[in-house]
């Protein structure tokens, strides 16, 4: 009878506590994930996202290059994230992996939908001129008088496309489709270009891939 006795103790005790037990051991096992994930996960300023809608990419080995060039400045992963730009899912894609990237790659048809959407979200290329010089030496995209994109390919001016080297990395023609300008944007919220905090890893990328860039 003892054995029944204890045995009915222990049903009753894990009838009431039961649930506060099982809380507490999953409120322990997310809080050592937190803390795990908090100490190894790779930090918004050492990571580098880019969102291409272009016609695909020439060269799928880019960003492993451009880690291991900015590994001693902090850069410990570059992501992009490309896709076809007439893929009739393209703004979900954007929805999930454009809005917050630091660099985004539009078409010229693109830039002109998201006129509106430009002041909010991009740089002006003026708050960057002083730091990226290099940037004075391309065309850009205006709207309302500012520019905001960076002109990366003339779909009309081959000469100028021969000057810089974004047309070894992207694919920005399609056999039978009018070809069009190409432009970079940046992302205005990126902690990758606050100077004041020292966060300037965003800056050095971009002198890369305006001028230094090789495939």
């Amino acid at each position: 009878m003892r054995i029944y006795k204890d045995r009915e103790k222990a049903k009753s005790y894990f009838y009431y506590y039961g649930w506060t037990i099982l809380v507490f051991i999953v409120a322990f096992f997310l809080t050592f994930f937190l803390i795990f994930q908090n100490i190894f996960a790779v930090k918004r300023t050492q990571r580098i996202d880019m969102f291409i809608a272009a016609q695909g990419l020439k060269d799928y080995e880019y960003s492993t290059i451009v880690e291991k060039k900015f590994k001693s400045a902090g850069l410990i992963e570059m992501n992009i994230y490309s896709y076809l730009e007439d893929d009739i899912n393209l703004f979900d894609y954007f929805s999930a992996n454009g809005e917050k990237a630091d660099f985004v790659i539009f078409s010229e048809t693109n830039c002109n939908d998201l006129q509106e959407y430009l002041p909010a979200n991009y740089k002006p290329l003026s708050s960057i001129e002083d730091t990226v010089e290099s940037v004075k030496s391309f065309e850009t995209y205006k709207y309302d008088g500012v520019s905001y994109g960076i002109k990366i390919f003339d779909g009309a001016n081959e000469a100028y496309n021969n000057k810089y080297k974004f047309k070894d990395f992207i694919e920005f023609t399609k056999e039978g489709k009018e070809n069009e300008s190409y432009y970079l944007l940046i992302d205005n919220e990126s902690p990758n270009f606050d100077k004041e905090n020292k966060h300037t890893l965003g800056y050095s990328v971009l002198s890369f891939f305006l001028y230094d860039m090789t495939i």
